[in-house]
């Protein structure tokens, strides 16, 4: 049975994926903050953000294994109460005598059974909701926002506490979270498996060439985002500057999920993917030869408004193939492999020396998942 289309019970779900997401839009200031503060070497502050991403990822794969077998409220406590002590011992036990080893340890254990429990767990939520296309974009709009907030204010107040202002925050974000979590979907497990029975290899196979889609696509876009800096800087504008363009874009990219939310109703998914992936690709081959400072603003803010907006169509594709929320629990481990395994073959292209070669390499990804969306996916699902 699908979870009603309450208010507070989807409210409740966008907050307690907000709880889990958060480090990840603050990760970039608490690295530089372990590196100032704890004399940590880049390399290794990388390495501790890496434990992190990675223990959400691993977190949303074992969801398959949890997502059904245990109360959501009672999962949700667990992984909040491990968030807000993963973070005060990040704030109080390395200031004195910092030790890589346990830092590293400390912010894995609160990736896998923290942060990745609860991003997952609210994922899942809104995928069992009546109309999870909509109620993706509800959720992706609120993680604009708070990604906005985030980079406003976090390198303000990490410059006045060091870490303690990334940690404190997420603590407090965790707080808020807990009032939340009584207002929570019930789930009823054996409900949900006895609906599984019928169809099985439809019920598998489809949810799974969806988070074949989003690995594919995240491929392309979460790598070429990410070299967006070093693209600026070669065209000679100032780390500043791209710094004040990358904020205006992320910003202004919550016209993505609010327009998505305005137009699900009225039109087709399928057209929807298609036209928005197709943007992204002419966006990213955009970026060629010299750019002023302007128009890296606006071609950045054109690539981020089209990746807020199919994202809840890709999601709420495989929540329409997922009636137990096994599949989708897993669409976090699916994005974040996706950048991880985007970011290993970038690598490879730099070292040829041309870095045109990532604006290729990242169409073409996204020309891929759209061929897999409409060969694989869209007629098996009708």
């Amino acid at each position: 049975m699908a979870m009603a289309d309450k208010k507070v019970e989807v409210f409740a779900a966008i907050i307690i994926g907000c709880v889990g997401v958060f480090f990840v839009f603050g990760m970039p200031f608490f690295v530089g903050g372990i590196i100032s503060e704890l004399g940590l070497s880049q390399s290794q502050a990388n390495l501790v953000s890496s434990a992190e991403i990675a223990g959400m990822a691993l977190s949303s794969m074992l969801g398959f294994f949890w997502i059904q077998r245990y109360e959501w409220k009672t999962i949700a406590y667990f992984g909040i109460t491990v968030i807000i002590l993963g973070n005060f011992i990040s704030s109080i036990g390395f200031s004195e005598e910092p030790s890589f080893s346990l830092l590293v340890m400390v912010r894995f254990l609160t990736g896998l059974f923290g942060h990745g429990v609860c991003f997952s767990l609210g994922v899942a939520a809104i995928g069992r909701t009546n109309n999870p296309d909509k109620n993706f974009a509800y959720s992706i709009a609120a993680q604009v926002i708070m990604g906005s907030l985030t980079a406003l204010l976090v390198p303000m107040a990490m410059s006045k506490y060091g870490i303690s202002g990334m940690t404190i925050p997420a603590i407090f974000l965790a707080l808020i979270g807990l009032f939340f979590v009584k207002y929570l979907f019930v789930n009823n497990p054996s409900e949900t498996n006895d609906g599984q029975a019928q169809d099985g290899s439809k019920i598998i196979f489809l949810p799974l060439i969806g988070l074949l889609i989003m690995v594919v696509w995240q491929m392309g876009v979460g790598p070429f985002f990410n070299n967006l800096v070093p693209y600026g800087i070669g065209n000679g504008i100032s780390s500043d500057a791209i710094g004040i363009a990358l904020f205006i874009s992320t910003a202004m990219s919550i016209i993505g999920p609010i327009s998505a939310s305005m137009l699900i109703d009225k039109v087709d998914r399928s057209h929807a993917i298609f036209g928005a992936l197709t943007v992204q690709i002419l966006i990213i081959l955009s970026f060629t030869g010299e750019i002023t400072w302007i128009g890296f603003m606006l071609r950045a803010i054109c690539f981020q408004v089209a990746w807020n907006f199919v994202g809840p169509f890709l999601m709420g594709m495989i929540a329409a193939v997922d009636r137990s929320g096994n599949y989708s629990v897993m669409i976090p481990a699916s994005q974040l492999g996706g950048i991880s395994i985007g970011h290993a073959v970038i690598a490879s292209l730099l070292n040829s020396g041309n870095p045109s070669l990532i604006n290729y390499y990242s169409g073409s990804f996204i020309a891929l998942s759209i061929l897999i969306y409409f060969i694989l996916f869209l007629n098996r699902s009708e």
